[in-house]
């Protein structure tokens, strides 16, 4: 298992205090070369040292898991553990790395399964983002059936700001675009830039919105200079409610 996960070099300067022209064999922590030998560089008065960082390869771990589903996880656990050492920094860190794909303290509430907050409280394993979760009654490994995958929940996130955009605001041009406010009615505004010596918004003058106007205008820099209330054959025409 270690062979296979931990496979990359550390990442840092393992040998600035090495005289010009030496070579060095880096080594893992099991003693094993993990880079071929090359020369040390001699230490420079403003380069700071810098430990080696762990850079393991965990995409095998994750397909391991993936492949183990429906199994006890106390035997899938001690599969992953057998090789690897205890007294191994690198070896101990892969197992530091499970509770990132597995969530293993979970319960039965209601009939569904939940599992401890990161800050405190509980939450659904729809509200989890690891891919597999043990079951507290069965001890079995599942898949998450809520799963998702970092850009698939950042492409979710992104079509839920839009359709939250759409339902309250059009954009007409560059400097004019369509609001419904807080209270409920369509505005036309007119957009400047702020530091154009008029910081006054007009929208948060009159308390007509609580979002970030970053948020509320979709740009950064921006303020409302003017507003007008749509009449009623405008939001016809343009098809508002």
């Amino acid at each position: 298992m270690s062979k296979v996960i931990v496979e990359r070099p550390r990442l840092g300067r393992s040998a600035a205090g090495l005289r010009r022209g030496r070579t060095t064999a880096l080594e893992d922590d099991d003693g094993e070369p993990i880079r071929a030998a090359r020369p040390a560089r001699a230490p420079k008065k403003d380069r700071p040292d810098r430990e080696k960082a762990l850079n393991e390869n965990l995409a095998p771990l994750r397909r391991f898991l993936g492949k183990q589903v429906g199994r006890p996880w106390d035997k899938v656990y001690s599969e992953i553990a057998e090789n690897l050492k205890v007294t191994s920094t690198v070896q101990q860190h892969v197992r530091d790395h499970l509770e990132d794909f597995v969530a293993l303290r979970g319960r039965m509430k209601a009939g569904a399964v939940v599992l401890p907050g990161r800050w405190g409280g509980e939450r659904t394993l729809e509200n989890d983002h690891r891919r597999f979760y043990v079951h507290p009654r069965t001890g079995l490994l599942k898949e998450n059936p809520h799963y998702r995958t970092w850009s698939a929940s950042y492409r979710a996130r992104q079509a839920a700001a839009e359709k939250e955009r759409a339902a309250r605001m059009r954009e007409i041009d560059a400097k004019t675009q369509l609001h419904k406010l807080k209270d409920g009615i369509w505005w036309e505004l007119k957009l400047g830039k702020i530091g154009d010596g008029r910081e006054a918004d007009v929208v948060f003058a009159a308390g007509l919105s609580t979002l970030a106007p970053e948020t509320l205008y979709g740009r950064e820099n921006t303020r409302a200079i003017a507003k007008r209330q749509l009449n009623k054959a405008e939001k016809k025409r343009l098809g508002l409610d």
